[in-house]
């Protein structure tokens, strides 16, 4: 199911964003805020609540929807923190990595809200049946 995906991929941005925020309590080195807090929000938070969704809605998982959705986020969030990562260690903005990467992020949650305002009213009606 699309929703467990999403619900282990958020689990695995948990462990990292808490790991990453141990890390930085224990050194006092807390360059990598940025990166801990976009992991945490749109890893952790936003890919678990639609996880959540997608499993409280079963119709939203049809189609290629949920699949875009899933490899924009996630693929885009990895490139989004990667380039602000790098950027925090080498002193460099890594501009591609975080504009594509956000940018894959916004396609993502934009397929999502599509697909919960085209949708979720018609899975309601077809179940009222």
């Amino acid at each position: 199911m699309v929703s467990n995906r999403f619900i282990r991929t958020a689990a695995v941005f948990f462990v990292i964003g808490v790991f990453l925020g141990i890390y930085m309590g224990i050194t006092k080195d807390f360059r990598f805020t940025h990166v801990h807090a976009h992991v945490n929000l749109l890893g952790w938070v936003a890919l678990g609540l639609c996880g959540l969704i997608y499993g409280v809605h079963p119709q939203l998982q049809q189609g290629w929807w949920p699949q875009v959705h899933y490899w924009f986020h996630t693929l885009g969030l990895v490139s989004f923190m990667g380039g602000f990562a790098w950027g925090t260690v080498t002193g460099v903005f890594a501009f591609m990595p975080v504009a594509v990467g956000a940018s894959m992020v916004a396609v993502g949650v934009a397929v999502f809200a599509l697909n919960v305002c085209l949708r979720l009213g018609a899975g309601v009606a077809h179940e009222a049946r």
